[in-house]
């Protein structure tokens, strides 16, 4: 018999995300009944939104261990210098970097071990703008003709830093690029995966992170993740979020991608993020 869970939810869309109108507050995280709550929530509807949390910065890195094992530090992006896994994304405002999530991707796939999990709070927003979005790859890769997921599940893609290069140039010219993609690598995914813990297939590719397919011309590949990339923008997939400050979101890194629309420049965006690389409820 299960456990009744202590999270009240409401399912926003029917492929993804749900509001959790329980309040979630920073002594909940030491309570392990609550944590495994937070993930059963997570593996049902792949994103949870709660809101008016305003965790301190080293509450949600609590949050974050308590739900895996925090990986090493982002390649490119800043922590903050008492909580270096808590990352500080800030864009717009006297910044010149310009806003880097403007694409459909799951994070850091670009690694052999991708992120399970990603928090994300929001600490100063814009007044109006910089809404992210997510998509379920469960439900593109459920959309797919049969014939060519068929096609698809023996198929692998190679998934590299992306963007990530321009960065790394701006910074440093042609060496400093060389030497982040030398450091970062690739990853070569399977096309069709299956998440390790609800056992169902979705779709692996992103148009930020996938470069070639395993076997195909470039051209042929172009041709084929093109019109992967196309499904995946289909909004039927989609859940958005409209921030608040102090709104906190949870999502599963295997199974999902996101976007963060970019159009609230000159204004600032201020976000606290943990990324979470082991899910201690999924048997290794």
């Amino acid at each position: 018999m299960e456990r009744p869970t202590s999270l009240r939810t409401e399912r926003l869309t029917p492929a993804l995300g749900a509001r959790v109108t329980t309040r979630l507050r920073a002594d909940d995280i030491a309570d392990p009944a609550v944590i495994d709550d937070v993930h059963g929530a997570l593996m049902e509807h792949q994103v949870l939104f709660f809101e008016g949390v305003s965790l301190l910065p080293g509450d949600l890195a609590r949050l974050g261990r308590a739900l895996g094992t925090i990986p090493t530090p982002h390649h490119s992006y800043v922590t903050l210098p008492d909580q270096p896994e808590v990352v500080r994304l800030e864009w717009g405002g006297d910044s010149d970097l310009k806003p880097d999530a403007a694409e459909w991707h799951s994070d850091m796939t670009y690694r052999a071990a991708p992120p399970f999990a990603s928090l994300l709070q929001a600490v100063e927003l814009p007044p109006v703008g910089g809404d992210t979005l997510w998509a379920s790859m469960y439900a593109v890769h459920d959309a797919l003709p049969a014939g060519l997921r068929n096609e698809l599940a023996d198929m692998q893609a190679v998934h590299d830093l992306g963007a990530f290069r321009s960065s790394s140039f701006l910074a440093g010219g042609l060496d400093a690029m060389n030497d982040a993609i030398a450091r970062t690598g690739a990853a070569v995914h399977p096309i069709i995966a299956r998440h390790p813990f609800t056992g169902r297939p979705y779709l692996n590719v992103s148009e930020s992170l996938t470069r070639w397919v395993i076997g195909l011309s470039a051209p042929e590949g172009a041709r084929l993740l093109t019109m992967l990339f196309d499904l995946i923008n289909r909004p039927d997939f989609h859940v958005r979020l409209r921030w608040q400050v102090g709104t906190l979101a949870i999502w599963d890194n295997r199974g999902t991608q996101h976007y963060a629309c970019a159009d609230y420049l000159p204004h600032r965006r201020v976000m606290h993020r943990v990324a979470v690389a082991d899910d201690v409820r999924t048997p290794a």
